[in-house]
């Protein structure tokens, strides 16, 4: 992930306030689905939100600290305690999936720590981790290479604990897992570092005016934070909510591509609206984006993983050359058994989201671009496999910007698995989805992605204790040199 890091300038982008993030599947629907216009609920909701922080709520004492908790002394639910094989202490639990262990640590002062689980899985599985009914991040398990795995470090960084008793619950939200102990030490704020990045982009024909957005990005990247809004498709219901309510409009607004591809006539009509008041946000001053939820292109029409075979159309030597081939030569190359009919299908798509994103160009105006978000999060069909994940997204990269020429997109890849990233000649941003209903910062999923120590959290994550241990001792003494 370090070479990743140097070459990717990244933003936070503080979207979806209001709004959906998620998209359903409407497949074999013919009518919109309904839609609010009642700003009064949204501005008053927005109205009321009080949680507000600032600096001096968060003291920080630094102090070196390492607490070791043994899982079966905690409390627990739809587990089982465990003695075979190799552990720690007196057992190991074994959790069902929706499973929970709660544990108790008495931190000495107010700071950042790591929290840490030594666990293994069968099939992969996450857990949530919440302090004080907070929820914090997600710790990944990552599925054992044997039946009789060893047990391995598994982390979430920079949590904040207060000094005294903080309640720890860990819940396996997705698959099975056995968790032998915890681990909770002092960790360090992110490293100043991280926000120091380039303002080039990545599309090979940028114009002058993408650039200047992307500069723009990387002088307020870590200094500020820009206020994104998930809009209702073909409105900007969200965002005359929140100027109702502040008085303040948010600088970007975000919307959805999914339906560019279904080729149903509301459909059209709502997107096309859509693209209206995005290109008149452009024009004022504003900042267009979007993402693109790809629906399958095959009967199904579906969002859902394993609704779309991209093994099968994939499947090709040189993808890079098909993606310039125009719609004669494609047809041509399926005719011969040469390419799959599914590979041309996908082009299509593309093509068709070329189409709208066409005419921001045209207009001189940047878009934000996030195709195919979150292919790790094991939702979508374009994350049912990591090799594919990357070969489709640079197959919408190749067709976009060296076939249809699009000189305006600033492109977004979102996840958190490194085995899923395109690599950095196809991305601009690094994207972060958090769908909680938290005020926590969630730093540790920024640490994972942006901390320079990149190779001491790979083996927190990985490797096992004698290799962990050593790497923080090697850290240490690079440190003290």
């Amino acid at each position: 992930m370090k070479k990743i890091i140097k070459a990717v300038s990244a933003v936070l982008l503080l979207a979806g306030i209001t709004g959906c993030a998620r998209i359903p599947d409407y497949s074999g629907i013919s009518e919109l689905p309904s839609e609010s216009t009642d700003f009064e609920n949204s501005s008053a909701e927005i109205s009321q939100i009080s949680d507000k922080f600032s600096t001096s709520d968060f003291t920080v004492i630094k102090q070196k600290f390492l607490s070791k908790l043994n899982a079966e002394g905690g409390v627990f639910e739809d587990a089982s305690e465990r003695t075979d094989g190799e552990f720690d202490g007196k057992g190991f639990l074994s959790f069902k999936e929706g499973g929970r262990l709660t544990h108790i640590v008495n931190a000495n002062t107010p700071q950042l720590y790591r929290i840490i689980i030594s666990a293994r899985s069968e099939s992969g599985a996450a857990v949530k981790l919440y302090v004080k009914k907070k929820a914090e991040g997600v710790i990944y398990i990552p599925a054992a290479d044997e039946e009789n795995a060893e047990f391995e470090y598994c982390s979430v960084d920079s949590i904040y604990l207060t000094s005294g008793s903080n309640t720890l619950d860990f819940v396996v939200e997705k698959g099975t897992a056995d968790i032998d102990y915890i681990l909770v030490e002092n960790s360090e704020a992110v490293s100043a570092d991280c926000y120091r990045v380039g303002t080039s982009a990545v599309n090979p024909s940028a114009s002058l005016e993408t650039v200047g957005v992307m500069k723009y990005l990387a002088e307020v990247y870590g200094s500020g934070v820009l206020a994104a809004v998930n809009v209702s498709l073909g409105t900007n219901a969200e965002i005359d909510a929140i100027y109702k309510a502040t008085g303040r409009y948010p600088a970007i607004r975000t919307s959805e591509l999914a339906y560019a591809t279904l080729d149903i006539e509301d459909y059209t009509q709502k997107l096309q609206k859509d693209v209206g008041l995005a290109l008149d946000w452009g024009k004022s001053g504003g900042i267009a984006s979007y993402k693109w939820h790809w629906f399958s292109p095959n009967t199904k029409h579906s969002v859902d993983s394993g609704s779309f075979d991209m093994e099968e159309a994939l499947d090709v030597k040189n993808l890079d050359e098909v993606a310039l081939m125009d719609a004669d030569e494609l047809k041509l190359m399926v005719e011969n058994g040469y390419l799959s009919p599914n590979l041309v299908s996908l082009i299509n798509d593309i093509d068709k989201i070329a189409v709208v994103l066409k005419q921001f160009s045209d207009a001189k105006i940047p878009v934000i671009f996030e195709p195919v978000p979150n292919a790790d999060a094991g939702l979508y069909w374009w994350g049912d496999s990591a090799e594919c994940h990357g070969k489709l997204y640079r197959l919408i990269f190749d067709r976009l910007c060296r076939y249809q020429k699009l000189s305006n997109l600033i492109w977004v890849w979102s996840g958190s698995s490194e085995e899923f990233f395109p690599g950095t000649r196809y991305c601009d941003i690094i994207g972060q989805s958090i769908f909680e209903n938290s005020n926590a910062s969630f730093a540790g999923r920024f640490s994972a992605l942006f901390d320079k120590k990149t190779d001491l959290r790979d083996l927190a994550g990985r490797a096992s204790e004698r290799r962990f241990y050593e790497a923080r001792q090697r850290l240490v003494a690079m440190e003290r040199a």
